[in-house]
């Protein structure tokens, strides 16, 4: 789902370019009814295409096995300060600071209030006009005609129809009247009203489009026209009818209804005697389509839900080799066969004793997990996996797949080999003493480090020191990109170090490498679920960053670049994701 702030802005861009097409290729030159049907849906299209969602660009490139591995040896913190590091919040806590965070930035809280309370001030206000013409109507004397009913009262100044109704005031006798009712008469026949209040619905919904208050003006323009074209067409005098109009001043007349004192201009007067309709209208029409395409590319068209993350080794794919693990809140499956984690090591083991030396360095652990599934169940599975060695894990929710290389355990491994992925720790133990507690800080500035805190709940309490806040899945992505490219050199955000990158055409770039770092911090009663989204989260942040590069240095995405390129791009965008538990397991 789109952030409010972005589809309001694609809602604004999809009207004005809608009117700016109306504008320069229809109005004047296509018939009165094209161009109320062509108004009617550029308004509703503008709604309508910033809240769609068409799965059509291809996802963004998770990270592969080789990125993750080339993390931990990346050199994070060497001379920074030392930054005392905090203890993962408890429900309570991530709520306070939630309420804290959002004191701080208090048009949060105001923005939505005030949309709400001038939406519904529109609406009480319509239903107040709306009931004023009911009023006069069951005060009026009414008349059946040809097709609509004759409401007279003293009281109405200024002729004007609604619906099915001709509100006509004393003073109309002869040729006046009959140029007044055929006029009103023709508002009835065109159904007028109907998109009239149809516009007033839709600019209570979005009054803070300015567009959709210029299209209701250039509607009620076309009403005019049409209707003034219907008492010429009927005989009447052209010089006799403009006198009518100059003598309609000021009277009663509602905005919301079709009256003969609207857009009295010299542009309306010309449309009585000049207007013709140009040859080649389809054209015009069928010009709009590219403009509709185009908004829907912009606004509407999103990626797909993001299949196997490449070069990771996934758990379908036939050369790979891989052991599928399935969990439910009181069950394991192992390959399609109920189990334990004893099953599992065994599993493993015989796994890898059928294995090369080679494949037994790819052998993956794919864990498919229920949502109601806790980290603690996971965390011992990864933590068999480290005493034997076996350090590539898939993480696997319905629509997302995320691949990560655990760092082993320090020193000799049981098979007599030494660990393949080499490991900077994040933080440092500082011994307490008898006034305070063990803890650990980290070794990196505070700037740099972007800690994501999921507790028990579900719930993420996510930024750098300062900016801590609780926030969705969709709303860590905005944070989560922001830190690492930190466009405005924000203090506050990750700081980059400028490099020279040499790119395999012999090109020399400049790039600022990010040396922001993720944290992730769970307990053992974590769901799983909202842990695999911020994973997947992460991932396509750092995903969508080696794709805009990639197109910016070879024109092509990042999945369609050779490994050459591909290593250069890595350079530039190192995935730099860690975890940490409360039991101070670095990953």
């Amino acid at each position: 789902m789109k952030p409010p702030l972005l589809y309001l802005i694609e809602v604004l861009f999809c009207s004005g370019t809608l009117l700016l097409f109306y504008r320069l290729m229809l109005v004047r030159r296509v018939s009165f009814r094209a161009s109320r049907r062509f108004l009617i849906l550029a308004l509703v299209l503008s709604a309508l295409l910033p809240a769609l969602d068409i799965p059509l660009y291809p996802p963004a490139e998770p990270e592969t096995v080789s990125d993750i591995r080339r993390f931990t040896t990346d050199g994070v913190g060497t001379g920074e300060p030392w930054i005392p590091a905090r203890p993962l919040p408890e429900e309570g806590e991530i709520r306070t600071a939630a309420v804290r965070h959002e004191a701080n930035r208090p048009h949060r809280d105001i923005l939505p209030w005030l949309y709400a309370i001038v939406a519904g001030l529109s609406f009480v206000l319509l239903a107040v006009r709306l009931n004023r013409i009911r009023r006069l109507r069951r005060h009026a004397s009414l008349t059946p005609c040809a097709g609509y009913t004759l409401a007279e009262h003293p009281d109405i100044r200024t002729p004007f129809s609604f619906l099915r109704t001709v509100y006509l005031g004393p003073g109309y006798e002869g040729e006046r009247r009959g140029m007044v009712l055929c006029h009103e008469a023709s508002h009835i026949r065109h159904r007028h009203s109907v998109e009239i209040l149809l516009v007033e619905i839709v600019r209570c919904l979005f009054w803070f489009n300015p567009f959709v208050w210029i299209a209701q003006r250039w509607l009620k323009e076309v009403h005019e026209w049409e209707a003034d074209r219907a008492v010429l067409e009927a005989g009447y005098d052209l010089t006799r009818y403009r006198i009518v109009l100059f003598c309609q001043l000021f009277g009663y007349n509602p905005d919301i209804a079709n009256g003969l004192n609207h857009s009295l201009t010299k542009n309306r007067f010309a449309m009585m005697t000049q207007f013709r309709q140009r040859r080649h209208a389809a054209l015009r029409f069928g010009a709009a389509i590219p403009v509709v395409a185009g908004m829907m590319m912009l606004c509407s068209f999103t990626t797909r839900d993001p299949g196997p993350a490449a070069g990771v080794p996934d758990a379908a794919a036939d050369d790979t080799p891989t052991i599928e693990v399935r969990l439910s809140r009181d069950s394991m499956w192992i390959d399609g066969v109920a189990g334990s984690g004893d099953d599992l090591l065994q599993r493993i083991s015989a796994k890898r004793d059928s294995l090369s030396e080679e494949d037994r360095r790819r052998l993956t652990v794919t864990i498919q997990a229920d949502n109601e599934v806790q980290m603690g169940r996971i965390s011992d599975i990864k933590e068999q996996m480290r005493d034997i060695n076996a350090l590539c894990v898939r993480y696997r929710t319905d629509g997302q797949s995320v691949g990560r290389m655990l760092p082993p355990r320090l020193g000799t491994q049981p098979d007599g080999s030494q660990p393949r992925v080499e490991i900077y720790e994040l933080h440092e133990f500082v011994p307490g003493d008898s006034t305070h507690p063990d803890t650990y800080r980290l070794k990196i500035a505070e700037r740099n480090y972007f800690g994501v805190l999921i507790n028990a709940r579900g719930e993420i309490l996510a930024g750098t020191r300062g900016n801590v806040a609780a926030c969705s899945v969709e709303e860590l992505k905005v944070r989560a990109r922001e830190f690492v490219v930190n466009p405005s050199s924000d203090r506050s955000l990750s700081e980059s170090r400028p490099m020279k990158i040499g790119l395999p055409d012999g090109r020399m770039e400049s790039y600022d490498v990010s040396r922001g770092i993720f944290g992730i911090e769970t307990t053992r009663e974590t769901p799983y679920a909202v842990y695999a989204d911020v994973q997947q989260t992460l991932s396509e942040v750092y995903a969508g960053l080696r794709s805009d590069l990639s197109r910016q240095w070879f024109d092509k995405p990042f999945d369609e670049l050779d490994e050459p390129q591909r290593r250069a791009v890595q350079q530039a965008v190192p995935v730099r994701i860690s975890e940490v538990s409360r039991n101070r397991t670095t990953e």
